[in-house]
């Protein structure tokens, strides 16, 4: 084989090329390390999911913790999530195949008047080759062989920044599946406080028609004035008012559940568990356990340690570069053939770029002070997240209990006043005032029981874990 070409062994450095030229043609060989993209791998945590796949139907009685495990299947948020984490794991093996063999096959089929045109083997494929042609009609079948041999440490540092990279996209993973989980628990308890909601309308309403069947009768024998009726007619609409206002919540809060679910709208289920069932406090619920279980902050760790790997990969491009290559050739021209094989082991070291590897460093340097102020930043919001959920669901707590005082005090108070009315000694407006009274409290029961079930959820979603 005559005329083997040479070069540096990394697309990092400024090429040297030393060529001998045949008489007959000239073959120019240029070996071109494979570019490199940053990112994660894993395996992803459920089967994938196509566009094609219809979404669940869903009925019968519904339990909380079967909703999340539905919607930790089906959501469209996780299907990208473990998407992404599908790219890092490619890219990982893209870093990883870079410290391996390489091999090229080029096929170079020319003619022409001119002597010493340049061709090269197509984009994408490496190790590439240069081909200085012959006049006249030219064939030339060429494998090229290349092996890394000493790079500065750089490719490992490039493999061990993308698989950094790698885990912080699965850390992702998991605080999406942690989001979507208090999301459906959220969506799940409001649709609770709707039906209670809708309950308390509904006692209201049959209360407030109740009352004005008894004043009507009443009045036709003269035992209450008209007003009386006037008065439970206009309490009475109102309280249809609320029941259909009520329903309407009902089903925009059972739309929400199942859109965050990922299933069909179509699906007919009732909901199994109710707001009386209070959440349990996360076991060890404290900012130690927060700071050690927090994706989001084991994902920013993970990236501060890709931004220092990065530098690491910065400043073996700097060092000694060294490879392996090998060439077998076969050509043809109208002078007759030739053909041989060539192995060389290349080496270079940048001397001088224009500051390029300096603005490198600078920029790697710059990435890793980011990735430490990301850290520091997310340990803060832990730290707050968990106080400020702790706090939330001491008070929560404390106003269940209120609430219960409150709701047997109305139900005693709407009580008397019932009887004081049907005894002829108080007004219509006593016992409607004391209903109004009742169905606050028990509005407000309802509510205190959501909001502490929900201070809960986020209270384990900010130690960082699915309780």
């Amino acid at each position: 084989m005559a005329g083997p070409v040479w070069t540096n062994p990394t697309s990092f450095l400024p090429n040297t090329l030393t060529m001998k030229i045949n008489p007959t043609f000239a073959v120019l060989a240029l070996t071109l390390s494979p570019t490199i993209s940053f990112a994660q791998s894993a395996t992803p945590t459920s089967a994938p999911i196509t566009e094609s796949n219809s979404r669940p139907l869903v009925s019968g009685p519904l339990s909380l913790q079967k909703a999340v495990e539905i919607a930790l299947v089906n959501s469209p948020i996780l299907r990208g999530a473990t998407a992404d984490l599908d790219i890092a794991a490619a890219r990982v093996k893209a870093a990883q195949a870079a410290r391996k063999p390489s091999l090229s096959a080029t096929t170079f089929l020319t003619t022409g008047s001119e002597t010493g045109p340049i061709y090269n083997s197509p984009d994408g494929v490496t190790p590439q080759n240069l081909f200085a042609v012959p006049r006249g009609a030219f064939a030339d079948q060429n494998l090229m062989l290349m092996l890394p041999l000493l790079n500065g440490g750089r490719l490992q540092a490039l493999t061990k920044q993308a698989q950094a990279a790698r885990d912080a996209s699965g850390f992702d993973l998991q605080t999406s599946r942690l989001d979507v989980a208090l999301d459906t628990k959220t969506a799940y308890r409001q649709a609770l406080l709707a039906l209670e909601t809708q309950k308390v309308a509904a006692a209201r309403q049959s209360a407030t028609s109740e009352q004005l069947k008894n004043d009507r009768a009443a009045e036709k024998v003269g035992r209450v004035p008209g007003l009386f009726v006037l008065r439970d007619e206009a309490e009475d609409a109102d309280a249809g008012q609320g029941v259909t206002n009520a329903a309407r919540d009902v089903e925009l809060a059972l739309i929400s559940l199942r859109a965050l679910m990922g299933i069909q709208m179509e699906s007919d289920f009732s909901l199994a568990d109710s707001l009386e069932t209070l959440g349990q406090d996360p076991s060890a619920a404290d900012i130690q356990t927060a700071l050690a279980n927090r994706p989001e902050l084991q994902s920013a760790r993970a990236r501060l340690e890709s931004a220092r790997q990065g530098e690491n990969a910065v400043r073996g491009s700097s060092k000694f570069q060294a490879a392996l290559t090998g060439m077998a050739d076969l050509s043809g021209a109208r002078s007759g053939s030739s053909g041989g094989l060539s192995v060389g082991v290349v080496v270079g070291v940048p001397i001088f770029d224009g500051g390029a590897r300096r603005a490198g460093r600078d920029e790697a340097r710059a990435q890793i002070t980011r990735a430490q102020a990301d850290v520091s930043r997310l340990e803060i919001q832990v730290e707050r997240e968990v106080a400020g959920a702790r706090v939330s669901l001491d008070a929560a707590r404390k106003n269940v209990v209120a609430s219960q005082i409150a709701l047997v005090a109305a139900q005693e108070s709407y009580r008397v006043a019932l009887l004081r009315y049907q005894g002829g000694r108080a007004t219509n407006s006593e016992t409607l005032d004391g209903l109004a009274a009742l169905t606050k409290a028990r509005t407000n029961r309802a509510r205190a029981l959501y909001e502490a079930q929900l201070a809960s959820d986020q209270l384990a979603r900010a130690v960082g874990i699915a309780a």
